[in-house]
């Protein structure tokens, strides 16, 4: 009977703390006035919570016993108001930066900013998401300290070069680590990933966190959190759309016109008694002409004058105004057990060279379940990419259009009647030049290269509450990608009927890559006492990478099936012997990891990670190591001497220090590997060796130390951080050049030590706050020194034009000193060692390393924006400063030996009397590899500017059925670049240029619905 009584008096009683429950609704805006979606609202002390809506409205149930509301979100200040018997309650928010309340995500662990000792940056989405490229860490360029990104090229979706603190490594791969929503994903591979997706970067750059993933850290760690839903009730429609176009940017290099070109063939023709065209076959000045009858030198002159005026476009040719699109429609929502986030994403880009361009189409979701000890967090994309290249880019040959362009003779025309004139053809039409931009043209016509893409990521992790504070976790992870390669060359053209295939060629490539990553392990954590707050986790994990490639290649090609495998005629003893080839690649990593982290009343932190990897990739006697870091912080503010400050908002000061290894750049670089001669004996072909082994074989180890701080002052009005630190690798890849009579041409060593320290700044500032108006300001600058400090039993090498020598930083270049034109010969004039000046020319016992490295030693970003009622103005710029590069466009254009294609206007100028003082070297004489074409590539760019209006809601209150929010917003990328270089881009991967396709300059239009 008691317990039926008891049974009924706690049904009552919850009965009536139910029946008081009352909802409490409200309204959450920016200091602008605009609502702010996915604001979370919750109850301290309670597990409830909700989010706001597209419009910034919330509805949440609260009880007597609730007192606080809390009011949250990444990139603005937390705000707790309470409650007492109110029924609404609105808010309006601002915005913070983040700064100490910000979350640093690892990819194994989540913590405040303010408790975590590492070096880290972060990109938020605003940043990433409407910006018109469609490769992610392109979009990443200046906009963080220490992170230096440089395209490559500007063909659509190609990846970028990424280093974090400079280049550790001479052999080996210097690519960071890519983490997605925790699962590590493949660097260069991003064509096929929407930047739509991304909520936030974390880019890590101590060995705080590195050492988390030991052997595979030292490069840095990127780590991508993808958009989530939240608990808003009800489902949030968004749809995004922006289209536009791109524009070639213009190199500050000139080539000839016609009529230059005609008077410089004579000239050249006159000066030289060197006939290298028309100018001069048809001039009056050519002593072969001196006899010709009168009528027949009026029809030279007709001939001259008429090519004079010819100057067909060839760069209209070979570019076009490039295009681009993209459209969204995206879905999230939940409630509090279950979140979820879709995104469907169409993106459309023509590169501005014909032939270039990339469509993808991306499909994402994203969905958070939990319980009172259950939690689950599942993260999937699936993507299709589409790409087509350009012939030979990133190269000086003729058929790359970047080059052709500006080789082409401007009065030849390539069609004749509606006819493409073929360049082994061109003496049929009694063509007269070299035919070059038509050979190019051809090519472009005839051939095609194109890649498709298949990219999925699939991630899981779970956690389970087992007892207060004490809970087992799990990662579970797919990373795919599939490539198809397809090269063809049309059998119906001139270039269809050269070697090796005679009669066309058609080639497929198929690569597959698929890396499966599991771990799990206990985790605990828990406050004591209000003041100490312990969290460690033990973790094993296992990584298991496998490629698979064959490709092969087949000859003549029937003309009716022309572009499909079915053309390719079957080999025979006779002829048409396809090609094969084909790779398989297995590489397994194994790891047990241990984090531990002890925060004393919100004060002092001390962070620790060891971790004991065993790769594949490594030989047995090498195969395991450890890895570790400890760091600490210290939330100085939290002193009571500090907290009366009236000038310091936060100040935090960290150090960490930790070791870390580079990934290997092949899964077999120890091993003996052989490799088929082509010889055949008794009809079996032979092997021979083509790579030795070497069983001690090992890690580049990185030791990292950092030192630095994060502060605000003005009531957190300035923001910024300084970081200080030393970077040291040891046992550098080395490929140890060996005789003939070993068999092999090389030898994977490991030797030397190479060091980067630097110091990294971020400070960004909000200058006005007012109700209406708001101007902010920022930016980020690093410097970095890098040096090879070791080389083991040698003191230097070269690297193709490069030194690798003690002393001196990765990249430096390694040529002859140029001295000019000597003005009574007009011969060039080069430095001897010595000092002393020659017109002899000797690389191997004259060139020097006294121009510096094509890697930069400053490098950052800044940006402004402003606002005023639903208006913004955003602007970013980038640059890079104390590196240079070698022209090789100059080298081609402004070089005699190249006479017969067109040349830079600068030739105009070159020495032809003695007394002449000028930098181009006679006509006749070699112009030879020299510092003469090192220039200064140092840049400030124009990143980006974006202008938009995010429309009133009282604008739009009639619509409100159709949608709750509305942003247009125009801007402009690459607008505009300060820089000596005289070359396309300035801003390249590598130490040469080579006719490289600069990024283009493009415009968009844009608009963001939520529904």
């Amino acid at each position: 009977m008691k317990k039926i009584f008891f049974l009924f008096l706690l049904i009552f009683c919850s009965g009536a703390v139910f029946a008081q429950k009352r909802t409490l609704t409200g309204n959450v805006k920016d200091a602008t006035g605009n609502p702010l979606p996915n604001i979370s609202v919750t109850v301290r002390g309670a597990r409830t919570g909700t989010s706001t809506d597209a419009a910034g409205n919330y509805s949440l149930a609260v009880s007597p016993a609730d007192k606080t509301i809390v009011f949250s979100s990444v990139g603005f200040t937390t705000k707790e108001l309470t409650i007492g018997s109110q029924t609404s309650v609105s808010v309006k928010m601002e915005a913070s930066n983040a700064g100490l309340e910000e979350i640093v995500i690892t990819g194994y662990t989540r913590e405040k900013k303010s408790n975590y000792a590492g070096a880290t940056s972060r990109v938020n989405a605003k940043a990433i998401n409407e910006i018109p490229n469609a490769s992610i860490d392109q979009v990443l360029q200046g906009r963080a300290p220490g992170l230096y990104v440089t395209a490559g090229s500007g063909q659509p979706g190609t990846a970028a070069n990424v280093i974090i603190r400079g280049i550790g490594t001479i052999n080996g791969s210097s690519a960071p680590l890519y983490i997605m929503d925790g699962i590590p994903i493949q660097a260069e591979a991003f064509a096929a990933l929407s930047a739509s997706d991304i909520a936030s970067v974390d880019i890590l750059k101590d060995a705080a966190a590195t050492s988390l993933y030991g052997s595979r850290g030292s490069n840095g760690v990127i780590v991508i959190t993808t958009k989530r839903g939240r608990n808003t009730g009800r489902t949030v429609f968004g749809v995004k759309a922006q289209g536009g176009f791109s524009n070639r940017t213009q190199p500050k290099f000139e080539v000839m016109n016609a009529a230059q070109r005609i008077n410089y063939e004579e000239e050249v023709g006159v000066e030289n008694g060197v006939n290298i065209g028309p100018g001069f076959t048809y001039s009056r000045k050519n002593p072969a002409n001196a006899n010709l009858p009168a009528t027949t030198l009026a029809g030279y002159d007709k001939i001259r004058d008429s090519l004079s005026n010819t100057n067909y476009d060839w760069i209209n040719t070979f570019f076009r105004q490039g295009t681009f699109q993209e459209y969204e429609v995206n879905a999230s929502g939940g409630s509090e057990k279950m979140n979820f986030y879709s995104a469907v994403n169409y993106y459309k880009q023509d590169g501005i060279a014909r032939r270039s361009g990339l469509e993808r189409y991306s499909l994402r979701n994203n969905i958070d379940f939990r319980s009172e000890r259950f939690s689950a967090n599942v993260s999937s994309t699936i993507n299709f990419a589409r790409s087509s290249f350009i012939e030979a880019e990133n190269s000086t040959a003729v058929v790359n259009p970047f080059a052709a362009a500006y080789y082409a003779l401007p009065y030849e025309v390539p069609y004749i009647n509606g006819v493409l004139v073929h360049p082994g053809l061109a003496a049929s039409y009694g063509v007269l030049d070299q035919r070059e931009g038509t050979a190019a043209l051809e090519r472009m016509l005839a051939t095609t290269s194109k890649r498709n893409e298949i990219k999925g990521v699939l991630g899981a992790s779970f956690r389970y509450k087992i007892i207060d504070g004490l809970s087992a976790v799990s990662t579970l992870g797919l990373d795919f990608r599939e490539l198809m390669s397809e090269r063809y060359f049309n059998p119906n053209t001139y270039t269809g009927t050269l070697p090796p295939g005679g009669q066309g060629s058609f080639n497929e490539t198929a690569n597959r890559e698929i890396r499966l990553i599991a771990n799990g392990g206990l985790n605990y954590n828990k406050t004591f006492a209000e003041k100490h707050l312990v969290d460690v986790s033990a973790l094993y994990e296992n990584i298991k990478n496998t490629t698979r490639i064959f490709g092969y290649t087949g000859y003549g090609l029937n003309p009716l099936l022309s572009g499909t495998p079915a053309a390719v005629t079957p080999g025979s003893a006779t002829g048409f012997i396809p090609l094969i080839n084909g790779r398989r690649d297995i590489s397994a990593l194994q790891s047990v990891i241990a984090i531990a982290r002890y925060t004393y009343n919100d004060k002092y932190t001390f962070n620790a990670n060891y971790r004991y990897d065993g790769s594949s990739s490594v030989p047995e006697s090498k195969r395991w190591h450890s890895f570790y870091s400890f760091g600490a912080s210290w939330n100085a503010l939290k002193e009571s001497f500090m907290e009366n400050s009236t000038v310091l908002s936060d100040l935090q000061l960290r150090a960490s220090y930790g070791i870390s290894a580079s990934p290997f750049s092949s899964s077999f670089g120890y091993l003996p590997t052989y490799s088929s001669t082509g010889v055949r004996y008794g009809g079996v072909a032979g092997l021979a060796l083509s790579q030795i082994g070497n069983d001690t074989y090992d890690w580049e180890y990185a030791k990292s130390t950092n030192i630095g701080a994060d502060f605000s002052v003005l009531k957190k009005r300035i923001r910024g951080s300084v970081d200080v630190y030393v970077k040291k690798t040891e046992n550098l890849f080395i490929s140890q050049q060996l005789p003939a009579e070993a068999g092999a041409t090389s030898l994977n060593i490991n030797a030397g030590t190479m060091q980067n320290k630097g110091i990294e700044v971020a400070l960004s500032g909000d200058i006005i706050t007012g109700s209406k108006f708001r101007w902010s300001v920022g930016g980020n600058a690093s410097y970095n020194k890098n040096e090879i400090t070791s080389l083991g039993q040698v003191n230097e090498f070269p690297s193709g034009t490069s030194i690798i020598r003690v002393g001196l930083p990765y990249g430096t270049h390694y040529i002859v000193k140029w001295a000019g034109v000597d003005a009574a010969t007009g011969e060039g004039l080069y430095y001897n060692r010595d000092g002393t000046i020659t017109t002899a020319y000797n690389s191997s016992t004259q060139s020097v390393a006294d121009f510096g490295s094509y890697l930069p030693k400053y490098q950052g970003g800044f940006n402004t924006s402003f606002s005023y009622g639903g208006f913004y103005l955003e602007g970013f710029f980038s640059f890079a400063a104390g590196n240079k590069r070698f022209n090789n466009e100059d080298y081609f254009n402004e070089n005699a030996s190249f006479a017969t294609s067109n040349q830079s206007i600068k030739v105009l100028e070159r020495w032809r009397k003695p007394g002449d003082v000028t930098n181009i070297q006679k006509f006749g004489t070699a112009r030879r590899f020299s510092s003469k074409d090192i220039q200064d590539c140092s840049f400030v760019r124009f990143r980006n500017l974006n202008i938009g209006y995010n429309v009133p809601k009282e604008m739009i209150a009639r619509y409100a059925r159709f949608f709750s929010a509305l942003t247009i917003y125009a801007q402009g990328q690459n607008l505009f670049t300060w820089t000596n270089w005289r070359g396309f881009d300035p801003e390249d991967n590598n130490n040469i240029s080579t006719f490289e396709y600069p990024a283009a300059r493009t415009y968009t239009l844009g608009i963001n619905v939520s529904l």
